[in-house]
C-alpha cells in the first residue's frame, strides 16, 4: 500500500518536472525566434531578362529547425510564403516583376536584406538617326546622331567612326546617352558612323548594331574669279568667261552678271563654269562680274573689264642675268612687253633666225612671253608679238638687244656688305674729325675775341681825361728796397 503510494509520487513528480522542462524549451524557442538571432538572408538575381523565370532562396544561417518563410515586395506585398528549413521561391519574370525584394519570418519575424530587381528587355533593331536628315552639313555647323532601338531597356551604347570605336574622352565629340553630338563639325568628321546597343546585364548581355551613316562635311565656297580668253569664230570674236572656286564643296550655282544684269546662269557638280559671249576688238563691253551660289553662301568676283585690246605700240624688252652661289652667271631671263594688247603670242628672234619653243639651251614660259637661256649664246636677240586670236593681225617687233656671258663673276652681297660697312667707317671717323677741329676753332675764337675785349677795356681807361686842379695834390711815394747776394 505504502509503495504504491511512493510509486505514484514519484511518477507525479517525474511528469511536473517534464512539463517544466518542455516549458523551458518553448519558452526558449520564442525568445530565438523573436530575437536577433534568427535574421534571415535572402539571395537571388539582381537582374533577369522578361519571359525568363528567377529563383530567390530565403534562410537563417546555421538554423536547422523548419520555418516559415515570407517573400515580400516593395510596400511589404505578399508574393509568396513556405515553411522549410531552407525555402526558395521560383518567379517568372514580367513588367511588373521589377522592384525591392525581402524575406521575412512569420508571424511579424525579422526581416532580410533587400535585392533591388531589374527586369530587362533584351535589345533590338538599333538604328541612326541625324540631326540635320540627310547628314550633309556644311563647316562649323553642328552634327546630332542618335542611336534608337525598337525595343530594350537597362542600356548602354558604343559609338564607331570609320569602323573605329569612339572614345568617351576624345574632344571631338561629345557622349551622352543614346546621342553623338559634334560642335562644329570639320574634315575630319566626315565618314561613316555606326552605333551598337546592349543591355547592362552582367550575364549574357545582348547586343543590336545599326546600319553605317555616311556623313558628308561640305566645305565652304571661296569667293569666285573670273578669267576669259577669245577665238575667233569666222568673222565674229567670241569671249569664253571662266567662273572658277579655288576651294569648296560642289554643287554650285555660277552666274555671270556685265554691268549688273545677269546674263546666264548655270548649276555644276564641279568648282568652275564656263560662260560665252559674244565681244567686239576695241570694245569695252562693260563689267563683267561672276556670282557663286549655294544653300548657304553667296559670293561675287571682283569686276573685270570686258575689253579685248589689239596688240600694238611698241615692244621693248627686258633682261634679268640669273647667278649660282657663287656669283657666277648661269642664265638670263628675257621678257617682251608691249605697249597694250590683251591677247598677245611671241616669237623669238636669234641672230635673225626664229628660236623654237624648246631647247637645248633656251625654253619659253607664259605664253613665249619670256625668254630663259639656260646656256648663253652671244648674239643679238629680238622680239614679235601679234594678237593670239587673229591669225591675219600684224607683228610688232623690238629693238634687237645684245646677250653675252660674262666670265667675271658677280659682286657677291658679302663684298658689297664689306665695302659699305667701310665706307660708313670712314664717314664716321671723318665727321668726328670735322666735328672736334670745328670745336676746337671755336674755342680759339673765342679766346681771341676775348683778349681782343681786355685791351680794348685798358685803351678805354688810358684814354680816360684827368681832372685838372689848382691845388697842389700830395704825391705817395713807395720806397722798394732790393738785396742781392754777392
Amino acid at each position: 500500500m505504502i509503495s504504491s503510494r511512493v510509486k505514484a509520487f514519484m511518477m507525479a513528480g517525474s511528469l511536473r518536472f517534464l512539463l517544466l522542462s518542455l516549458w523551458v524549451l518553448l519558452g526558449l524557442l520564442v525568445t530565438e525566434i523573436g530575437g536577433s538571432h534568427l535574421k534571415p538572408v535572402l539571395s537571388g538575381p539582381s537582374e533577369a531578362y522578361m519571359r525568363s523565370e528567377v529563383q530567390f532562396d530565403c534562410a537563417v544561417p546555421g538554423w536547422s529547425s523548419p520555418l516559415t518563410y515570407e517573400l515580400r515586395k516593395d510596400a511589404g506585398d505578399l508574393i509568396a510564403a513556405e515553411n522549410n528549413v531552407k525555402v526558395s521561391f521560383s518567379l517568372q519574370v514580367t513588367e511588373g516583376s521589377e522592384g525591392k525584394y525581402y524575406c521575412r519570418l512569420s508571424a511579424g519575424g525579422p526581416t532580410s536584406n533587400t535585392i533591388h530587381f531589374q527586369a530587362v528587355v533584351p535589345v533590338l533593331g538599333a538604328r541612326l538617326t541625324s540631326d540635320p536628315d540627310p547628314p550633309m552639313v556644311y563647316e562649323g555647323q553642328n552634327l546630332v546622331l542618335r542611336c534608337l532601338v525598337r525595343k530594350g531597356t537597362h542600356l548602354s551604347f558604343i559609338w564607331y567612326h570609320n569602323k573605329q570605336e569612339v572614345n568617351s574622352s576624345s574632344e571631338l565629340y561629345r557622349l551622352s546617352g543614346d546621342t553623338l553630338t559634334v560642335d562644329g563639325v570639320s574634315e575630319m568628321h566626315a565618314g561613316t558612323y555606326s552605333c551598337t546597343a546592349q543591355n547592362q546585364m552582367t550575364v549574357n548581355p545582348r547586343f543590336s548594331s545599326s546600319r553605317n551613316v555616311h556623313v558628308i562635311v561640305k566645305k565652304h565656297i571661296s569667293a569666285p574669279t573670273l578669267s576669259f580668253t577669245v577665238f575667233s569664230n569666222g568673222s565674229s570674236l567670241t569671249a569664253n568667261i571662266s567662273c572658277r572656286s579655288t576651294r569648296g564643296s560642289p554643287p554650285v550655282t555660277f552666274s555671270v552678271l556685265l554691268d549688273g544684269l545677269e546674263l546666264d546662269v548655270k548649276r555644276v557638280d564641279s568648282l568652275e563654269s564656263w560662260f560665252v559671249l559674244p565681244v567686239s576688238v576695241g570694245v569695252d563691253m562693260g563689267a563683267a562680274r561672276c556670282k557663286a551660289q549655294t544653300d548657304t553662301q553667296q559670293l561675287m568676283s571682283d569686276p573685270v573689264r570686258l575689253h579685248v585690246v589689239p596688240v600694238g605700240g611698241a615692244v621693248r624688252v627686258t633682261v634679268t642675268y640669273l647667278h649660282d652661289a657663287g656669283g657666277t652667271m648661269t642664265a638670263a631671263q628675257l621678257k617682251c612687253i608691249p605697249d597694250r594688247g590683251t591677247f598677245p603670242m611671241f616669237s623669238w628672234r636669234l641672230n635673225h633666225s626664229s628660236l623654237p619653243p624648246e631647247g637645248d639651251a633656251h625654253m619659253v614660259i607664259r605664253h613665249g612671253q619670256i625668254l630663259i637661256l639656260t646656256d648663253i649664246s652671244a648674239g643679238f636677240y629680238r622680239c614679235w608679238a601679234r594678237d593670239s586670236f587673229n591669225d591675219s593681225s600684224v607683228w610688232v617687233e623690238s629693238e634687237d638687244i645684245f646677250i653675252q656671258k660674262s666670265d667675271l663673276p658677280a659682286t657677291r652681297m658679302e663684298v658689297i656688305a664689306l665695302v659699305f660697312c667701310g665706307f660708313l667707317l670712314i664717314v664716321i671717323i671723318g665727321g668726328s674729325i670735322f666735328m672736334f677741329w670745328r670745336i676746337e676753332r671755336g674755342n680759339n675764337t673765342c679766346k681771341h675775341h676775348r683778349n681782343q675785349d681786355v685791351i680794348k677795356s685798358e685803351m678805354i681807361a688810358m684814354d680816360i681825361p684827368v681832372a685838372v686842379s689848382s691845388e697842389p695834390q700830395p704825391v705817395e711815394i713807395n720806397t722798394v728796397i732790393m738785396e742781392f747776394e754777392a
